[in-house]
Protein backbone atom coordinates (compact mmCIF):
# COMPACT_ATOMS: atom_id res chain seq x y z
CA UNK A 1 0.00 0.00 0.00
CA UNK A 2 2.87 2.34 0.83
CA UNK A 3 4.48 1.67 -2.55
CA UNK A 4 1.16 2.38 -4.31
CA UNK A 5 0.80 5.72 -2.54
CA UNK A 6 4.38 6.65 -3.40
CA UNK A 7 3.76 5.71 -7.03
CA UNK A 8 0.58 7.82 -7.16
CA UNK A 9 2.37 10.78 -5.57
CA UNK A 10 5.22 10.50 -8.08
CA UNK A 11 2.81 10.38 -11.03
CA UNK A 12 0.90 13.41 -9.78
CA UNK A 13 4.15 15.25 -9.17
CA UNK A 14 5.70 14.48 -12.56
CA UNK A 15 2.56 15.22 -14.60
CA UNK A 16 2.66 18.85 -13.52
CA UNK A 17 2.19 21.44 -16.28
CA UNK A 18 5.45 23.12 -15.20
CA UNK A 19 7.32 20.53 -17.24
CA UNK A 20 5.43 21.50 -20.39
CA UNK A 21 6.36 25.18 -20.46
CA UNK A 22 6.52 26.42 -23.99
CA UNK A 23 8.99 28.36 -26.01
CA UNK A 24 6.15 30.55 -27.33
CA UNK A 25 7.69 33.72 -25.92
CA UNK A 26 10.97 32.97 -27.70
CA UNK A 27 9.43 32.28 -31.11
CA UNK A 28 8.11 35.55 -32.52
CA UNK A 29 8.68 35.18 -36.32
CA UNK A 30 6.39 32.20 -36.78
CA UNK A 31 3.70 33.32 -34.32
CA UNK A 32 0.62 31.72 -35.82
CA UNK A 33 2.01 28.22 -36.34
CA UNK A 34 3.89 28.30 -33.02
CA UNK A 35 0.67 29.25 -31.26
CA UNK A 36 -1.24 26.37 -32.88
CA UNK A 37 1.54 23.92 -32.00
CA UNK A 38 1.58 25.21 -28.44
CA UNK A 39 -2.17 24.80 -28.07
CA UNK A 40 -1.93 21.30 -29.49
CA UNK A 41 0.93 20.37 -27.15
CA UNK A 42 -0.85 21.85 -24.13
CA UNK A 43 -4.06 20.06 -25.04
CA UNK A 44 -2.24 16.76 -25.51
CA UNK A 45 -0.35 17.14 -22.27
CA UNK A 46 -3.48 18.18 -20.37
CA UNK A 47 -5.35 15.12 -21.66
CA UNK A 48 -2.42 12.88 -20.74
CA UNK A 49 -2.19 14.39 -17.26
CA UNK A 50 -5.94 14.13 -16.66
CA UNK A 51 -6.00 10.57 -17.99
CA UNK A 52 -3.15 9.50 -15.73
CA UNK A 53 -4.66 11.23 -12.71
CA UNK A 54 -8.12 9.80 -13.35
CA UNK A 55 -6.82 6.26 -13.73
CA UNK A 56 -4.65 6.49 -10.62
CA UNK A 57 -7.43 8.03 -8.55
CA UNK A 58 -9.88 5.41 -9.84
CA UNK A 59 -7.54 2.67 -8.57
CA UNK A 60 -8.14 3.98 -5.07
CA UNK A 61 -11.73 5.25 -5.38
CA UNK A 62 -13.39 2.35 -7.22
CA UNK A 63 -12.69 -0.40 -4.62
CA UNK A 64 -14.03 1.88 -1.89
CA UNK A 65 -17.20 2.58 -3.90
CA UNK A 66 -17.71 -1.10 -4.73
CA UNK A 67 -17.39 -2.03 -1.04
CA UNK A 68 -19.94 0.64 -0.12
CA UNK A 69 -22.32 -0.73 -2.78
CA UNK A 70 -21.93 -4.31 -1.52
CA UNK A 71 -22.47 -3.27 2.10
CA UNK A 72 -25.49 -1.20 1.02
CA UNK A 73 -26.89 -4.21 -0.80
CA UNK A 74 -26.57 -6.37 2.31
CA UNK A 75 -27.99 -3.70 4.63
CA UNK A 76 -30.88 -3.07 2.22
CA UNK A 77 -31.59 -6.79 2.11
CA UNK A 78 -31.58 -6.99 5.90
CA UNK A 79 -33.75 -3.88 6.20
CA UNK A 80 -36.52 -5.47 4.15
CA UNK A 81 -37.71 -8.03 6.75
CA UNK A 82 -36.76 -5.78 9.69
CA UNK A 83 -39.05 -2.97 8.49
CA UNK A 84 -42.06 -5.27 8.11
CA UNK A 85 -41.33 -6.09 4.47
CA UNK A 86 -41.30 -2.43 3.45
CA UNK A 87 -39.77 -2.51 -0.04
CA UNK A 88 -39.57 1.29 -0.20
CA UNK A 89 -37.01 1.45 2.61
CA UNK A 90 -34.82 -1.20 0.98
CA UNK A 91 -34.98 0.59 -2.37
CA UNK A 92 -33.91 3.87 -0.74
CA UNK A 93 -30.89 2.18 0.85
CA UNK A 94 -30.00 0.39 -2.38
CA UNK A 95 -30.32 3.45 -4.60
CA UNK A 96 -28.28 5.63 -2.23
CA UNK A 97 -25.47 3.12 -1.76
CA UNK A 98 -25.35 1.55 -5.23
CA UNK A 99 -25.93 4.74 -7.20
CA UNK A 100 -23.32 7.39 -7.78
CA UNK A 101 -19.94 7.53 -9.44
CA UNK A 102 -17.79 4.41 -9.77
CA UNK A 103 -14.91 5.85 -11.83
CA UNK A 104 -13.09 9.16 -11.69
CA UNK A 105 -13.24 10.65 -15.19
CA UNK A 106 -11.57 13.60 -16.87
CA UNK A 107 -14.80 15.59 -16.58
CA UNK A 108 -14.76 15.14 -12.81
CA UNK A 109 -11.15 16.32 -12.62
CA UNK A 110 -11.86 19.41 -14.71
CA UNK A 111 -14.99 20.28 -12.70
CA UNK A 112 -17.57 19.65 -15.43
CA UNK A 113 -19.14 16.85 -13.37
CA UNK A 114 -19.27 16.06 -9.68
CA UNK A 115 -18.19 12.78 -8.11
CA UNK A 116 -20.87 11.25 -5.88
CA UNK A 117 -19.97 8.56 -3.39
CA UNK A 118 -23.66 8.25 -2.46
CA UNK A 119 -26.50 9.09 -4.84
CA UNK A 120 -28.45 12.05 -3.51
CA UNK A 121 -32.20 12.21 -3.93
CA UNK A 122 -32.37 15.97 -4.55
CA UNK A 123 -29.49 16.91 -6.82
CA UNK A 124 -28.65 20.60 -7.02
CA UNK A 125 -27.52 21.83 -10.40
CA UNK A 126 -24.17 23.58 -10.52
CA UNK A 127 -23.88 26.98 -12.15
Amino acid sequence: MKKLLICIAMMLLFTNPVFSESELGKVKDNGVSAEKNEQSEESTFRHFKNGMNSSLLSLVYTPIKVNIAVIGGVVGGLAYPLTGFNAGMSKKIWSASMGGTYLITEDILTGKEEAELFLKKNKKTRK
